[in-house]
């Protein structure tokens, strides 16, 4: 079930850094889901570059996170979702991953801990390997949150 608050993160784990300018891009939908009088129902989908904007990059080994979602009202379970990866480079090795970030709060995150690490702290959503001989090649997948 997801938390009050949560957010996704991504942890950019190829040789080569992630440049939008350069035409790479990270796309997140979801669509969350609860029941309500035991019909499953779905809210707006969501949508997240998760921070790859215009003149900005995700470096090779390192993370970024996607907007926090408020859950205190709507209070969905889970979601369904779509995870993409263009890579900018011809050269791109490695795996790009897609983490679940939870608080009960919004103020006390496990990536904001001293200790922090990403694969003890928080929950694995999906997993894209790049191995790129061309320009703008992709790697996309389907997801569940549950």
């Amino acid at each position: 079930m997801l938390a009050k608050y949560w957010r996704l993160r991504v942890l950019n784990d190829t040789d080569q850094t992630l440049t939008y300018n350069d035409g790479a891009r990270v796309n997140v939908r979801l669509s969350p889901w609860k029941l309500v009088a035991g019909v499953l129902t779905y809210g707006t989908t969501i949508t997240d570059d998760m921070g790859l904007v215009a003149a900005g990059s995700i470096a090779a080994d390192a993370e970024s996170e996607g907007d926090v979602q408020d859950n205190t009202s709507n209070v969905y379970w889970g979601g369904n979702g779509f995870f993409e990866v263009v890579a900018d480079l011809s050269s791109t090795d490695g795996t790009v991953y897609l983490y679940l970030e939870e608080s009960d709060d919004d103020t006390n995150w496990p990536s904001d801990a001293a200790d922090f690490d990403i694969e003890k702290h928080m929950t694995l959503i999906a997993a894209l390997d790049l191995s790129t001989d061309a320009v703008d090649e992709d790697a996309s997948v389907n997801f569940v949150i549950n």
